[in-house]
């Protein structure tokens, strides 16, 4: 079983299409990360890590949570030109 993919919040502006895809790539990724052993040394590294991944000029910011298995977007946001200054 694999994870879900939950957004905490979308921008208005994010095309649908571009969320539907990083959903996929993301569901792509919790299911890699069910095939990892509960003791396995990741999951160590995991607690004190997120991830991010960018696609067609968007950046997400995501975390994995293992407890309700799903894969958590906490913030998406626009790159290109003029990048955000807040991390």
């Amino acid at each position: 079983m694999g994870y879900a993919v939950v957004f905490t919040s979308v921008p208005p502006d994010l095309p649908p299409d571009v969320q539907a895809r990083v959903r996929l790539a993301l569901d792509e990724v919790g299911e890699a990360c069910s095939t990892i052993a509960r003791e396995d040394e990741f999951w160590t590294y995991l607690k004190e890590s997120g991830f991010v991944l960018g696609h067609e000029g968007w950046r997400f910011h995501y975390h994995l949570n293992r407890r309700s298995r799903e894969l958590v977007v906490d913030r998406c946001e626009r790159i290109g030109e003029n990048p955000p200054t807040n991390p």
